[in-house]
């Protein structure tokens, strides 16, 4: 789930004994919390770097640090695989229509979405939707 990536990422990497979090880690902490909320509830729609960062109450360049120190990519490159994720999980769960589920997804380009599709998972979202069907 989306929450357990979150905490994994937020905390995986920690040993037992490691020094406690700064203040700098905790803040932003909070903010990746805020932002990755704002995204997984808004996907579906179209998304900005700016809107992202005014979720956190930060900068669009003080989002852009936090996503690269904390994440590894940015907020943009985040969505988009969240998007996929997302649009993967309703091929295999639904009968929807392709472009539906792309379009519910936010992406607006039949031919992007396939594209950024197949590169993530390695097949178009057709066959995607085929080989996840008993």
């Amino acid at each position: 789930s989306p929450l357990s990536e979150l905490v994994w990422l937020l905390c995986g990497h920690l040993s037992p004994t490691a020094a406690p979090a700064s203040s700098k880690d905790l803040r932003n902490s909070h903010r990746i919390k805020s932002m990755l909320r704002c995204i997984h509830a808004q996907f579906g729609s179209e998304l900005t770097t700016v809107a992202i960062a005014a979720s956190a109450s930060i900068s669009e360049s003080e989002c852009l640090r936090c996503f690269r120190k904390t994440i590894g990519t940015t907020p943009i490159q985040y969505l988009k695989q969240y998007r996929i994720r997302q649009a993967a999980k309703l091929l295999t769960e639904t009968s929807e229509k392709v472009c539906s589920i792309a379009e519910n997804c936010g992406f607006q380009d039949m031919s992007y979405f396939t594209k950024a599709f197949r590169e993530q998972m390695g097949c178009t979202p057709t066959q995607y939707r085929k080989n996840a069907s008993p």
